[in-house]
């Protein structure tokens, strides 16, 4: 199974009318569009990404099939604006969705960095609601991919020793290009 399969299929069970979600890295709009439809018009979606040509193509997605209304816009990098959300309303996301890398068609120099990265996954762990998912896909075949993925991987671990559940879908690292990596983190589980 594609990774951006097994991705769509987590949030089509798990998100519902009404939740917010954010799509970290809108990219070309892609999983922006299905949180839109899944939390529907009684949801709310956060679509980050740095680039305008990113939001631009998102905004004509979301607006094309009529879930332009939902949206919540923000040109800037994914740490800043996940910061300002986690302030605003923690605790209150049922799903953050990362994909890592560059937008596809454009400068493949403008691309996500592992430090930003960390720190936007940091925030989304105070923004993420107790039963919340964290989705993180990495795409390892580009300058700086491999690098960013191996910092998430590190991170990652340490989110499983504070009580973290981690599932980690990796298609292997014999392959040439590197093929993405799937990290799905759920917070710690409270006892009642």
């Amino acid at each position: 199974m594609r990774l951006t399969q097994r991705v769509h299929d987590q949030l089509k069970a798990h998100l519902r009318p009404g939740d917010f979600a954010v799509d970290a890295t809108a990219g070309n709009g892609h999983d922006s569009l299905l949180l839109a439809e899944l939390v529907g018009s009684s949801g709310r979606v956060s679509i980050i990404d740095v680039q305008a040509a990113a939001i631009d193509a998102t905004q004509k997605r979301l607006h094309a099939a009529g879930y332009l209304e939902q949206a919540q816009f923000h040109q800037d990098n994914h740490a800043t604006v996940l910061a300002a959300l986690a302030k605003q309303s923690p605790g209150k996301a049922s799903a953050i969705v990362f994909n890592l890398g560059y937008l596809p068609g454009s400068d493949k120099l403008v691309q996500t960095k592992a430090h930003h990265t960390l720190s936007a996954l940091n925030a989304s762990t105070q923004l993420l609601a107790p039963n919340g998912l964290l989705m993180v896909t990495a795409y390892r075949g580009h300058s700086g991919g491999a690098d960013e993925a191996e910092s998430i991987a590190t991170w990652a671990g340490e989110q499983e020793a504070l009580g973290w559940v981690i599932k980690c879908y990796d298609p292997g690292c014999d392959k040439v290009p590197l093929p993405p990596v799937l990290w799905i983190l759920t917070p710690p589980t409270t006892a009642p």
